[in-house]
């Protein structure tokens, strides 16, 4: 079986397939370390919520499809609202892959909707690329673009923890 392999592969964004369906909101799965913030913000999941209640409209969550699980990748303060809400269900787009592509994207989630990141946000993303064994061997500039920060800020976060990767570039 190549199972164990299946979540080694990295198959980039544009050649997955992606539907927009409804899910159950039990269907999708939060324990995947896929929650790229530092924590999750009481406020803006009341303030989501009111939103809601009041007939607002968000865009579908994002969730990868391994074949087996739904993870959630990109939009857990709307899955909280919808969750509060006792909404039965929440729309999502799917995309096609394995619980470490959906961990990959949610790095750079949020860069240009919802919730602006923090500066701690920011930083834990990195520092789990960093602390990846086949991440950590990307480039400073990779891994920005990856997180949707800059590459400096890469580069002052990989020397201060140590992992200094000599650059050719």
């Amino acid at each position: 079986s190549n199972s164990v392999q299946s979540g080694i592969q990295h198959t980039p964004h544009s050649e997955k397939t992606m539907t927009i369906k409804k899910l159950k909101l039990t269907e999708i799965r939060l324990d995947g370390n896929t929650q790229p913030r530092s924590r999750v913000y009481d406020e803006t999941v009341s303030k989501y919520h009111e939103e809601l209640t009041e007939g607002s409209h968000f865009p579908p969550v994002e969730v990868f499809f391994d074949g087996k699980h739904y993870w959630l990748a990109d939009g857990f303060h709307r899955y909280f609202a919808d969750k509060k809400a006792g909404s039965p269900g929440i729309k999502c787009t799917i995309i096609d892959g394995t619980l470490r592509d959906a961990i990959l994207h949610s790095f750079g989630a949020n860069h240009d909707h919802g919730l602006r990141r923090t500066a701690a946000d920011k930083r834990k993303a990195v520092m789990a690329m960093l602390a990846d064994i086949e991440w950590q061997e990307w480039s400073d500039r990779e891994i920005a673009r990856q997180c949707q920060v800059s590459h400096p800020f890469v580069s002052a976060i990989r020397k201060e923890i140590g992992a200094d990767k000599t650059q050719t570039t």
